[in-house]
């Protein structure tokens, strides 16, 4: 069977994206990208959203169920992206999951930061607001609230409220009494 070259292959997933764009209704968004192989549940709106690094089609995503994407996100697709359940990713949005400092053109700022890539987790029912970047690598936790132009550069536990340059964890969101189980899923 003739393999179509990677660039080619590459230049088809960009010029479908592109086309996605253009598409004026988020859950007609979503069911073309299911059909596009993106693992995405029922009642699941994207907006204007921009997916980079389509090495592997859209594979790399999986939505659950009840989720919104807001318009100006921006999702890197090189590793696995899940966003579980009941979340709500605002506008403007960067989610990364891969850092390269130039590896294909063999800068030599890569023999101190290499290549990475890494999976991305985020919870259920997990606000994150408008201009916030997600770094790879990262999980948030369930039931978690991260604050306009936040920048997450590592794990977000369960019931909390973190915000800031790099991002913390500034409070938790139930007390004892309210506190539901963090358990994996």
């Amino acid at each position: 069977m003739n393999r179509i070259p990677r660039n080619v292959k590459i230049g088809i997933y960009m010029l479908v994206e592109k086309l996605l764009r253009w598409c004026i209704s988020p859950r007609l968004r979503s069911t073309l990208l299911r059909l596009l192989g993106a693992r995405i549940g029922k009642n699941v709106r994207i907006y204007e959203v921009r997916f980079i690094n389509l090495i592997n089609g859209f594979k790399n995503l999986a939505i659950e169920d009840d989720v919104h994407i807001g318009p100006g996100t921006m999702i890197d697709l090189t590793d696995k992206v899940t966003i579980k359940a009941k979340s709500t990713i605002s506008p403007r949005v960067l989610i990364l999951t891969h850092s390269d400092a130039g590896e294909d053109h063999k800068s030599e700022i890569c023999k101190i930061y290499p290549r990475k890539a890494e999976e991305v987790v985020i919870g259920k029912s997990v606000w994150i607001g408008a201009g916030s970047i997600i770094q790879a690598g990262v999980e948030i936790g369930d039931r978690v609230a991260i604050g306009t132009g936040s920048v997450v550069t590592k794990d977000i536990p369960c019931d909390s409220l973190a915000y800031g340059v790099p991002a913390g964890v500034k409070e938790k969101l139930f007390s004892e009494r309210e506190h539901i189980s963090c358990a994996k899923n």
